[in-house]
């Protein structure tokens, strides 16, 4: 019934869910043994999920916390209280959200007018990005998509400024319009680049900073932005 990505869990997290399942001696097992007594739990539920006898168990606690809910036939309609989210909204709307410091993920819905609009119309679909950045300098372009498309990653070259999305029809003639478009997102600035002083002055730091491309195995890691500070590191260096 109950699927755990056990392996991100931390040994207290993994004893913690053996002292609810109530495993017996589970202060004194490994942390594969917790693994594998866990799996063990597990897969017993899952085998005894499909009978239609009500069945208590511990796991139903955890289905908004650390594990993951997954029922045989993949639905998850059949919990108390679950409703299924509906295909379309009413309006059409857009975000954009961080998915780390480089890129950002953002989803959108199309009402059903505006799509039925699209297909009868034999219109294009596009995912405007622009980026503003510090400078006040602009960088915008298009990414082509479907209907069927809900969801894309948009890459971040530009340090600090901000950046929105939005989802726009083409029409025939090149007119374009604008149908959702996202908040501004605030996209972060390298503290290093507006302080190269800082680093210039101190070796120790320099080699701190570069320490964070560098894998265990000795492998130079690319880095844009580590690459960016050292290049006006440099410049500032020849200009003096």
């Amino acid at each position: 019934m109950i699927l755990v990505k056990m392996e991100s869990l931390s040994d207290s997290e993994l004893r913690f869910l053996a002292e609810e399942e109530a495993i017996e001696g589970y202060d004194r097992l490994g942390r594969d043994e917790l693994i594998e007594a866990l799996s063990e739990k597990y897969e017993e539920e899952d085998d005894s999920f499909s009978q239609e006898e009500p069945k208590s168990s511990h796991n139903t606690r955890y289905l908004s916390g650390i594990t993951d809910y997954r029922a045989i036939d993949g639905s998850v309609e059949e919990l108390p209280g679950v409703v299924g989210l509906p295909e379309s909204y009413p309006d059409s709307t857009i975000n954009l959200l961080y998915k780390n410091r480089d890129w950002g993920y953002s989803f959108w819905n199309i009402s059903e007018r505006e799509a039925a609009q699209i297909e009868e119309n034999n219109l294009s679909l596009v995912l405007f990005v622009s980026i503003r950045k510090e400078n006040g300098e602009k960088e915008q372009y298009d990414i082509p998509v479907t209907l069927e498309d809900r969801e894309w990653s948009i890459g971040f070259t530009t340090n600090g400024g901000e950046c929105t999305v939005a989802i726009a029809m083409i029409y025939p003639n090149g007119e374009r319009e604008v149908i959702a478009r996202s908040k501004p997102l605030k996209l972060n600035s390298s503290y290093w680049l507006k302080h190269r002083d800082e680093m210039a002055d101190n070796d120790s730091l320099f080699k701190i900073y570069n320490s964070l491309i560098t894998a265990k195995d000795g492998v130079i890691i690319e880095n844009l932005l580590v690459g960016e500070i050292i290049s006006s590191y440099l410049e500032e260096k020849r200009s003096e």
